[in-house]
C-alpha cells in the first residue's frame, strides 16, 4: 500500500507533514532581529497607514537590537506616541516564534486591550507574515491552538493576557515576558505586587530570560515606565547631528529662554 492509499492523504500531504515534524529539530541559520524584520515582516492593512514590507526608521534598529539581545534581561522603552513601538514589538513576537522558538507572554492593561491587540495587530501579522505559516499553520482556523488567550505554534507558545487580575500572571512559564503600555496598569495588582514584578516571575528559570516594558508616560510621580527608566543602569538616547556644527545631540524640549531644544 502506497501513501496515496492512506485515508484521504496523498504523497504530498505526507511529505508536507513529515517536513513540518522534523522542522522543530532543525537549527536555522542565525539572523539578527532587525535583519529578520527587514526580510520577512509585513505591515498589515488593518493597523498601518501604508500596507507593505517593513522598512525601519533610523532610530528603530537600535531599539530592536536591545529587544532581542540575550545579554540584556530587561528592556524599558519610555516613548512618545507614534514611533512605531507596537510594530517593533509585534515583529519581535514573530521573530521569537519563527526563528528562535521561544515561549512568550504579553500583558495588556485590560482584557479589552488584549482583545483589540490580538484582533488588530497579532492575528493580521500571523496571517500576512508568510514565514509564520511555517510555525502556525492554524492561523485561519478556530481551535484550542488559536484563541484570544493563546496561540500554540510549532515549537513555542504565545500567551496573551489582561493585566488587571492577579490570576492572569499565574501558571505561565515563558522565555519572554512583555508588558505593553504599562502606565495603564494598576500600581499594585490585587495586593499581590507591581505588574513588572509579577511578570518577571514568569521568566524565572528561562535560559535567556527577557522582560520588555514599553509605555508612553502618563501621570508624573505615578508612572511605571518613568520610574523604571530613571532607575535603569544604562540609558540609550537617540541623537541626531547638528546641521551647524555636526555634533550629535538628542532631540529635547527647550525652555523659552534656552538657546537649545524644540520650542
Amino acid at each position: 500500500m502506497d501513501c496515496s492509499e492512506v485515508g484521504n492523504f496523498g504523497p504530498l500531504d505526507v511529505a508536507d507533514a513529515w517536513h513540518k515534524g522534523i522542522a522543530e529539530f532543525g537549527q536555522p541559520d542565525p539572523i539578527s532581529f532587525p535583519a529578520w524584520a527587514e526580510k520577512y515582516f509585513y505591515l498589515s492593512r488593518e493597523s498601518s497607514y501604508g500596507e507593505g514590507a517593513w522598512k525601519a526608521w533610523p532610530f528603530q534598529p537600535a531599539i530592536m537590537a536591545c529587544m532581542a539581545n540575550d545579554d540584556i534581561e530587561e528592556v524599558d522603552v519610555e516613548k512618545s506616541a507614534r514611533i512605531g513601538y507596537t510594530k517593533m514589538f509585534l515583529a519581535l513576537l514573530c521573530y521569537n516564534a519563527h526563528h528562535r522558538r521561544r515561549n512568550q507572554a504579553v500583558w495588556q492593561p485590560t482584557d479589552d486591550d488584549r482583545d483589540e491587540f490580538v484582533k488588530t495587530e497579532l492575528e493580521p501579522a500571523l496571517r500576512d507574515v508568510e514565514v509564520m505559516r511555517d510555525v502556525f499553520p492554524e492561523y485561519l482556523s478556530r481551535s484550542k491552538k488559536n484563541t484570544m488567550r493563546q496561540k500554540i505554534l510549532l515549537g513555542s507558545m504565545m500567551h496573551m493576557r489582561g493585566g488587571k487580575a492577579a490570576k492572569n500572571y499565574r501558571r505561565i512559564s515563558v522565555d519572554v515576558a512583555a508588558l505593553d503600555e504599562i502606565d495603564g496598569f494598576d500600581q499594585n495588582i490585587e495586593n499581590e505586587g507591581a505588574p513588572f514584578d509579577l511578570a518577571k516571575k514568569r521568566v524565572e528559570g528561562a535560559t535567556f530570560p527577557k522582560v520588555i516594558v514599553g509605555s508612553t508616560p502618563k501621570l508624573k510621580g505615578f508612572s511605571h515606565i518613568e520610574a523604571r527608566a530613571d532607575a535603569a543602569p544604562c540609558q540609550l538616547v537617540y541623537q541626531i547631528p547638528c546641521p551647524h556644527c555636526g555634533e550629535l545631540h538628542p532631540i529635547t524640549w527647550g525652555a523659552r529662554t534656552a538657546r537649545h531644544g524644540m520650542k
